[in-house]
């Protein structure tokens, strides 16, 4: 009967933070729709007021991120709303070890190092869908370089990083962290790279995910936020703008030698480090009910099928 408590315990606890995810997905992409909607009305209306037929700026609709911005807006009130004073300062905002230079450069070196494991994902997935007439570089584009509006650079290079690091290390890492640091930091990782909803972005969430749970767990959230905040702003954004109208073989040169030279400096941190990483496994040992309830509860089923649906129907727009 005891076992029975417990396990009902895990599985509505973690049901529960599956659909908090959930909730903030839905309310993201209705808040999104919305701006969209507002913006394409505004162009249609434009253009009739100047003599024109209606015709609307899909570039212009697609870098809409006012939704976006808005959905942040409302989620952070209502988080602030739910939890008191002592849960942030106590649990998200905790400072643990400092960091020295030489880790965050390690961290550092591994949150790149992750861009070439994905790049090779990449480059796998679009040779599989070639096969069926498929492809991800339209959808490549679109989730990746420099954003193309004010509102989506401000959403994707400066107010995500933050947010999400509030919301997945913080409410979601902090919520798993009694039943284990381990088990916190990978529960939290897979919901991240799950969330992201694309067969692009997901593998590589899931990498930055453990990198910045595991520095939250360690040292604080603010390192993962600088970390995160990196990577989205000049990783992503300013570096590619920089070489945008370089010649191809130049670009190609310097993301070689900028991602492919991180990415051997972290092949080199973990064999240098396996001691420890090994030793950092075998400080506790995961539960196994935590393991079968974070997988079969409600929350992350239904959490699970939508982003599975929603992957697969990219791959077709």
């Amino acid at each position: 009967m005891e076992e029975k408590k417990i396990n009902k315990f895990l599985r509505r606890g973690f049901s529960a933070i599956c659909w908090i995810l959930i909730g903030y997905n839905v309310l993201m992409n209705i808040l999104v729709l919305a701006a969209v909607g507002v913006e394409a009305v505004y162009q249609s209306m434009a253009s009739l007021m100047g003599g024109e037929f209606p015709q609307l700026d899909l570039s212009s609709l697609m870098n809409n991120a006012w939704g976006y911005i808005l959905s942040i807006a409302v989620a952070m009130v209502v988080l602030l709303a739910w939890k008191d004073a002592d849960f942030w300062k106590e649990e998200v905002f905790r400072k643990e070890k400092t960091i020295s230079a030489g880790i965050f450069f390690c961290l550092m070196s591994l949150c790149i190092g992750s861009q070439m494991v994905n790049s090779l994902w990449i480059t796998l997935l679009e040779s599989l869908l070639n096969q069926l007439d498929l492809s991800v570089m339209q959808m490549l584009e679109t989730v990746s370089g420099d954003t193309g509006s004010f509102s989506m650079f401000l959403y994707a290079s400066l107010l995500a990083p933050f947010f999400e690091e509030i919301l997945f290390r913080g409410l979601v890492l902090r919520s798993l962290q009694p039943y284990g640091r381990r088990f916190a930091i990978l529960g939290s990782a897979l919901l991240f790279g799950l969330f992201h909803g694309n067969l692009l972005q997901t593998p590589y969430a899931f990498l930055m995910g453990l990198v910045l749970g595991y520095v939250t767990m360690e040292y604080s959230i603010l390192w993962a936020m600088a970390l995160h905040l990196f990577n989205n702003l000049v990783l992503a954004d300013l570096l590619t703008r920089l070489t945008k109208n370089w010649p191809i073989l130049a670009q190609n040169a310097i993301n070689l030698l900028i991602f492919g030279g991180f990415a051997l400096a972290s092949v080199v941190i973990l064999i240098s480090r396996r001691q420890d990483i090994r030793a950092y496994r075998q400080q506790e040992r995961m539960d196994g009910r935590c393991l079968k309830w974070f997988f079969l509860n409600s929350g992350f089923l239904v959490l699970a099928i939508f982003m599975l649906v929603n992957m697969v129907a990219l791959l077709f727009t």
